[in-house]
């Protein structure tokens, strides 16, 4: 899939999903006024930070789609990281306001809601709303290996539980008219809020970190591809890094001093074409040569006996 085309598939769907959530949190800000439900206003606000999500990956997405320049040889895929940083923090910052708010209205018992049913409907709108626009942006970000919004759809899909918590729990309120209920709610769902902020700055922050969970089974397609080639032996210090939904690797490799740097060069760009072969986004390989038994002492990298190490953690 060539940089136009991604763009295209990305801009399609934030557009989609900004117009479709701009529609859910007016009606639910709204209706949370109107009611005087916090359960749904912070549900409201919720939604409301969805909308900078995928305005923040729309905007991410046109300059990540961005070829390789001068100035930005690996390209321009981490912007879509730093989007992702950015709005995590947007979302925990909306989690603490809600939170505090929720608490004070709890304290002071300054809890009246009228017209409940609308808060139930509205909810209720919401739950197959945003399922249905999570497995949308899911298999976009799958399609085209897009970070971002697959960490917008996973916030979605928190927001699928955040709206049927609101439902049932309003419909609990609707037919028992327990007082407390809806700022109980309204807490629960700013917990969900600040637990999906925190694990998309925890997420972003390791691929700033080069320490990205997916690139644990990089180390073992190498050592696996590297295994199966006939003269190549020891691979180590083989370091991955993630560039967006691009992959980068450098590695140093053993091969029979005797043979020639043609014959070196072919084996390693067979190598290098089996290790792609096997993950797609995977952009660029670099091997350093070494013949047998050499001798170095390697302090960093990944090599057949720590990547048990890797695993485990």
């Amino acid at each position: 899939m060539d940089y136009i085309e991604r763009e295209k598939i990305s801009t399609k769907s934030s557009l989609i999903s900004i117009f479709t959530n701009t529609f859910l949190a007016v009606l639910k800000i709204a209706i949370g006024f109107f009611t005087n439900s916090m359960a749904i206003l912070a549900d409201g606000l919720d939604t409301a930070t969805d909308i900078l999500t995928s305005f923040m990956t729309l905007i991410a997405g046109k300059i990540s789609n961005k070829p390789p320049d001068l100035k930005h040889p690996y390209g321009h895929e981490r912007a879509e990281t730093i989007a992702t940083k950015v709005v995590s923090l947007i979302i925990i910052y909306a989690g603490f306001e809600v939170l505090i708010n929720s608490i004070n209205r709890l304290i002071k018992k300054d809890v009246i809601i009228e017209n409940a049913l609308f808060v139930v409907i509205i909810a209720f709108i919401s739950v197959i709303t945003k399922f249905i626009l999570y497995k949308y942006r899911l298999s976009v970000g799958k399609k085209i290996e897009s970070n971002a919004i697959i960490a917008d759809a996973l916030n979605m899909r928190n927001d699928i539980f955040t709206s049927s918590s609101v439902l049932i729990g309003m419909v609990a309120l609707y037919f028992t008219g327990i007082w407390w209920l809806d700022s109980a709610i309204a807490i629960f769902v700013s917990f969900m809020i600040i637990k999906t902020g925190f694990e998309q700055f925890m997420e972003s922050s390791s691929e700033f970190m080069e320490s990205s969970p997916e690139l644990k089974d990089i180390y073992d397609i190498v050592i696996e591809e590297t295994k199966k080639m006939k003269c190549a032996k020891n691979p180590h210090k083989i370091r991955a890094r993630k560039f967006g939904y691009k992959i980068f690797i450098d590695m140093h490799l053993e091969l029979p001093p005797e043979i020639t740097v043609k014959e070196a060069n072919d084996i390693c760009a067979k190598l290098e074409s089996k290790i792609k072969e096997k993950k797609k986004n995977i952009r660029d390989i670099v091997i350093h040569i070494e013949p047998y038994g050499n001798a170095e002492k390697e302090c960093f990298g990944i090599d057949s006996n720590n990547i048990k190490d890797l695993r485990e953690e």
